[in-house]
């Protein structure tokens, strides 16, 4: 084996050596070929899927002096002109790299000014390539746009980042972006077999698979695991060497844990678990195997088989576990598994115990309440179904006349399909649970039951509307529930009290009812006290 590691004796070094990129080395090689290259590029993705080398390899396409262009040459090929070959070498003096993460200051960025202003030395043009570009100081990035926009006619630019976001749009829109993928499946498996060749690696085709399915789409990842374990297994690499070395969990540990779960049986699942841990698999592995098994059935569930990158074996197995439940069921145990924290090596795995054994619960949860569900509740001879089960034809609500003397308690009770139960009677029994039960829930600046406690709701259409008393009550609890985990509580509370999944909607009008009162109270203080659970007091 070469002294060198394997991604940089496998860097590309053509455009058609490039990986899983074609969006990207098409462009490029046809503005090659029209000889319309830009002044300024920005590659952004994930690490280790090429945007370096790409930026090399354009460098050569720019500089190259021969035709038809050396970085054209289709695969197998690799003949270089002297520009190539000293820019494959590292030692061409018109190809400038520079680390933005050390190189990130205000003087630097000046310094790239003042040099570019001088000719390319052997090339026809000067490239400099800008590796983790969002390591520019806010100084620096203001420095470089003149440069971005009005290079030197002989100069190219090219910015490398995995952290697109914190390149400020004026540097974007100045460049010419390209984004790039993770390297999938078929295409990163494909690449290790054919390097493990070449070095003379004996691996199996489904141990490269397993290397890229734990690689995030990295290739430099993957080549970096092929050669450490190559190294290990003296270039003999069984597909049991993989999963010891990584610390994995065959996806059939996944799928029978998955499996123990949904039908309950926690004692098969700890036994499984103490296995794993025992044989030193990663407890935080474990988890994500069970989820990724869950994301499979749901997508199962969905149709969306084809999209799954596992072996026809693994597809059928999941199909076979989605048949017996539901989407909500498997989307409920996969909330539990998200929450959960697991930490790495964990030993004893307690804290994986604790979220499988919680998931366990939750499904003989679900199977009880789907069979309250099924059972109708009998209520003076009369059958009232629940408000999932039942049909939005058969509900029928009904409509009580005010008690004025005790002749009226004879009074015939009057049905309307059409009306619903009033408001006011869900705001003196469940309404008031619901802010009960949310009183002790703080979001970022309030309790949450306060500012619901003058609230009137309405429910409709599986919706139950909510209705404030005034504007600055309702955007505190509009800027409160933006956080996702404090509108669950509210939502969680809701369906709890109402046994029902309702849809939160905020009012866009509040309660006119508030006109009437004293002007002091629209005042900031006053309504400021009325947010932290403070009550107006009527005068008599």
């Amino acid at each position: 084996m070469s002294e060198k590691v394997l991604y940089r004796k496998w860097r590309p070094l053509t455009f058609n050596e490039v990986v899983g990129q074609e969006h990207v080395t098409k462009t490029l090689t046809n503005s090659i070929k029209l000889n319309q290259t830009s002044h300024a590029y920005l590659f952004t993705g994930p690490r280790g899927v090429g945007k370096t080398t790409m930026a090399r390899v354009l460098a050569k396409a720019v500089n190259c002096n021969v035709l038809p262009n050396c970085c054209l040459q289709p695969l197998g090929k690799r003949e270089f002109c002297e520009p190539c070959v000293s820019i494959n070498e590292g030692s061409m003096i018109d190809l400038i790299e520079i680390d933005a993460a050390s190189n990130r200051s205000i003087d630097d960025i000046r310094d790239i000014k003042e040099k570019s202003l001088f000719a390319p030395n052997i090339g026809t043009k000067k490239v400099y390539i800008i590796d983790e570009a969002h390591g520019l100081t806010g100084p620096a990035q203001q420095a470089f746009l003149k440069l971005l926009e009005e290079p030197p006619e002989n100069v190219i630019i090219i910015l490398a980042t995995t952290e697109i976001s914190s390149i400020p749009q004026t540097i974007i829109s100045r460049c010419q972006r390209f984004d790039f993928n993770r390297i999938n499946l078929n295409q990163m498996s494909s690449h290790l077999k054919l390097i493990s060749d070449s070095e003379q690696i004996n691996i199996s085709l489904d141990a490269c698979k397993a290397i890229a399915l734990n690689s995030s789409g990295s290739l430099r990842d993957a080549e970096n695991i092929l050669q450490q374990i190559s190294t290990l297994k003296n270039k003999s690499v069984e597909d049991e060497d993989i999963f010891e070395f990584l610390g994995l969990t065959r996806i059939n540990t996944g799928i029978e844990l998955l499996n123990k779960i949904l039908n309950k049986e926690s004692g098969r699942v700890l036994e499984i678990v103490n296995e794993e841990s025992g044989s030193g698999a990663d407890p935080l592995h474990l988890k994500n195997q069970v989820l990724k098994c869950l994301r499979g059935t749901i997508y199962i569930k969905n149709g969306l088989a084809n999209l799954l990158e596992e072996s026809e074996s693994t597809i059928n197995s999941l199909t076979e576990i989605s048949k017996n439940f539901s989407v909500e069921q498997l989307n409920s145990v996969s909330k539990v598994l998200v929450n959960s924290k697991i930490e790495s090596n964990e030993f004893p795995p307690i804290s994986l115990e604790v979220a499988f054994i919680e998931c366990c619960e939750l499904m003989g949860a679900n199977k009880l309440e789907n069979i309250n569900k099924e059972v109708p509740i009998v209520n003076n001879g009369n059958i009232i179904k629940d408000q999932k089960t039942a049909k939005p034809a058969e509900k029928k609500n009904i409509n009580y006349e005010p008690a004025v003397n005790s002749v009226n308690k004879e009074k015939p009770i009057i049905q309307n399909d059409e009306k619903k139960i009033p408001a006011n009677n869900l705001i003196n029994s469940e309404w008031k649970s619901v802010c009960k039960s949310l009183n002790r829930v703080k979001g970022k600046d309030y309790f949450i039951g306060a500012l619901l406690h003058s609230v009137t709701p309405n429910i409709e259409s599986g919706k139950i509307n909510l209705l404030f008393k005034s504007n600055t009550l309702k955007q505190n609890f509009l800027n409160e529930i933006s956080n996702l985990d404090t509108k669950q509580k509210v939502l969680d509370s809701i369906k709890t009290i109402y046994n029902e999944n309702l849809e939160l909607v905020v009012d866009e009008l509040v309660d006119s009812s508030i006109k009437e009162q004293n002007p002091l109270v629209k005042t900031p203080i006053v309504q400021h006290a009325i947010s932290m659970g403070a009550k107006i007091k009527k005068n008599d």
